[in-house]
């Protein structure tokens, strides 16, 4: 297509439609400790994810690269252990995977990863960091200051021993509007220092499948070997004070606990190491020990474990599959694995033939972020929980916590899957007065989360919690029980919604909570005075937020499969313009003809989003009801 064309003018606007209002938030000049590099982020228009640490940079080719669940966080096959040959074997061979022993499985896959350290051994791992700029304000007949000198003339430098800087560790800092916005807040908004770690998992990753070295020395150290983390800690200057450690992505969470402690920050600031917060089998079974109903489960190391847990549950034999809203005809049971991402590998089972096949494809699968390609011994066998999801995101600082936003889910049964997310949307926690009605159900949910935090000796950080709402229909007693929490954030750009509806977001509280003035610390930390007011606040915050508009992310799901045929740019005028659409994203894959395009059966197979905000309920509605009708009519697919 030409560029002066309508068809072009169209693709480039839905491409990199409403990423202006991040381009002055990321558009900043990094300059690290060992030397200058220049890299000018611009949220969306960059494509893939990129990172750079110390004089070095890397970068992540994906395929679908606006989106955030890449091929990076789903994990490839070559990471996770093998082919899609040898996949669709384990697939079919449970029998023989049912006598590897766990014992076998785990020093195959420590004597791998200790393979892969020894071939890293010529980069040694040695901690990169990122001070802030200081004096960077242009005055009055002031020019800008050439890159080449501007180490020493005008940005940062190590600070003086006498005085301390606050530092905040940042894992896997890939994603511009997650871990890279916290880099540069910290800097500019905090005058922190930001030290880049990479997890084991994403180390791997880029050397396996990427074919990178770049990124080697950013590595974390590995914490068996005393010597390698008494060195790695040995050039962090003293000027640093370390005030917490931030984890972007879901697959290092365990190696963030494991590093924190190793440094020496558990429990300054850092919740120490808990299986219990990824496990899923072991959370409920702590969250049920603190008196919190959750659901009935059974972690099940054969098949036949699981259908006999799956009969008391009242699965019958001769049930048809779940499929488009028939979930209330007969029990149902969800099969998943202990460790897992969203909604991968998790499957609704009507019948014992549909469990037997859940089982035996996540039975000996890989461990979702395992360094050391580990395989599941064992699966999860659930009640199916019927009721509205919720999604709370709670900040805590040493104890203190408070929800930064509350979601309530709309998934629906389409396309054979059972849970395909149509939107997710942003609801207050409380009222924004007295006189409205008593958010009971809200309030019940945000309770329930807070001490399940509580069980999990959740003290530090963000949260993203999970749970069902059930409302008994006699009574109308309100029961809450956990789907799961996970120690990260929402895995969506949810910053200008709740930025415009709540006031703030979760991302600035992480900040607030970790490098936030606080009366009881004695360090001797300067903060910008040009920035005092874009730092929260923390101990002003509420504990339950308000919202003072209407706001919702729509997903775009897929009716079809096959090859675009064309794409109905007429369709998408029709939603960018509704009253209550502030910005509107179609993946760039699916603004080429002649590429596949999947049925939407997970978040990762969508085709785009949407934001919209109103605060008029009916108009606001009503648009919601537009787009999710729209969305059948986006593309047509060859015959």
């Amino acid at each position: 297509t030409t560029p002066t064309s309508p068809c072009w003018r169209r693709q480039q606007r839905l491409s990199f439609c409403g990423t202006i209002h991040k381009l002055m938030i990321f558009a900043v000049i990094f300059v690290g400790r060992t030397g200058m590099w220049a890299n000018l982020l611009l949220a969306n228009f960059i494509v893939g994810y990129a990172a750079s640490f110390s004089s070095r940079s890397f970068t992540l080719t994906t395929h679908q690269p606006s989106r955030l669940i890449s091929s990076l966080t789903a994990q490839t096959l070559q990471i996770r252990g093998g082919s899609n040959e040898e996949q669709s074997d384990n697939i079919n061979s449970t029998a023989s995977v049912a006598d590897e022993s766990d014992d076998d499985n785990s020093s195959d896959s420590e004597n791998e990863m200790q393979s892969l350290r020894k071939q890293w051994s010529t980069s040694p791992a040695v901690p990169s960091i990122e001070y802030p700029f200081r004096d960077t304000i242009l005055r009055q007949g002031d020019t800008l200051p050439d890159l080449d000198d501007s180490i020493d003339k005008h940005t940062m430098s190590v600070p003086e021993q006498e005085t301390k800087t606050k530092a905040i560790i940042l894992m896997d800092g890939f994603c511009p509007y997650h871990g890279q916005y916290i880099a540069k807040a910290a800097h500019h908004i905090y005058g922190a220092a930001v030290i880049h770690v990479l997890s084991d998992f994403c180390t791997r990753y880029l050397y396996q499948v990427e074919k990178q070295t770049e990124h080697l020395s950013s590595r974390m150290p590995d914490l068996s070997n005393g010597d390698e983390v008494a060195a790695w800690m040995s050039l962090l200057p003293s000027s640093l004070d370390i005030c917490g450690l931030y984890c972007e992505s879901d697959s290092g969470l365990e190696d963030a606990e494991n590093l924190g402690v190793a440094l020496g920050i558990y429990p300054r600031c850092h919740d120490g190491v808990n299986t219990a917060r990824r496990d899923k089998f072991t959370m409920n079974d702590v969250v049920s020990n603190a008196g919190l109903d959750v659901v009935k489960q059974k972690s099940c190391q054969t098949l036949e474990e699981a259908e006999q847990f799956a009969k008391e549950l009242g699965l019958n034999d001769d049930a048809s599959d779940a499929t488009e809203g028939d979930e209330s005809n007969s029990p149902l049971v969800v099969v998943k694995p202990h460790r897992g991402v969203a909604s991968d590998d998790v499957y609704l089972c009507s019948s014992m033939q549909s469990l037997r096949e859940a089982f035996s494809k996540i039975h000996s699968s890989p461990v979702f972020g395992s360094s050391t390609a580990a395989k599941h011994q064992s699966v999860l066998v659930q009640e199916f929980a019927s009721g509205t999801e919720y999604a709370i995101d709670v900040v805590c600082r040493d104890g203190d916590r408070k929800v930064a936003a509350l979601w309530k889910y709309d998934k629906r049964s389409v396309n054979g899957a059972p849970f395909v997310y149509f939107m997710t949307q942003l609801i207050p926690a409380a009222n924004n007065d007295d006189e409205g009605p008593k958010k009971d159900v809200e309030e019940a949910v945000c309770n329930y989360v807070f001490n399940a935090l509580e069980a999990l000796d959740i003290r530090w950080g963000l949260s993203h919690v999970e749970v069902i709402v059930t409302r008994n229909a006699e009574t109308g007693s309100i029961q809450v029980r956990l789907v799961e929490v996970n120690c990260r954030q929402h895995n969506t750009d949810f910053m200008p919604l709740t930025n415009a509806c709540v006031g703030y977001n979760a991302l600035d509280m992480v900040l607030a909570a970790y490098l936030g003035e606080n009366d009881e610390s004695s360090s001797s930390h300067e903060y910008p005075e040009e920035t005092v007011h874009l730092r929260l606040p923390w101990d002003s915050l509420p504990a339950l937020p308000t919202t003072r508009a209407h706001g919702a992310i729509i997903h775009f799901v897929s009716h079809l499969s096959g090859k675009i045929s064309r794409i109905n740019y007429e369709v998408f005028d029709q939603m960018e313009e509704l009253p209550s659409v502030m910005d509107m994203h179609v993946y760039p894959h699916f603004l080429d003809e002649g590429n596949e395009i999947e049925k939407t059966v997970d978040i990762r197979s969508d085709t785009g989003w949407a934001h919209v905000m109103n605060d008029d309920e009916e108009e606001f509605q009503r648009d919601v009801a537009r787009l999710i009708e729209l969305q059948k009519e986006m593309f047509d697919v060859e015959e």
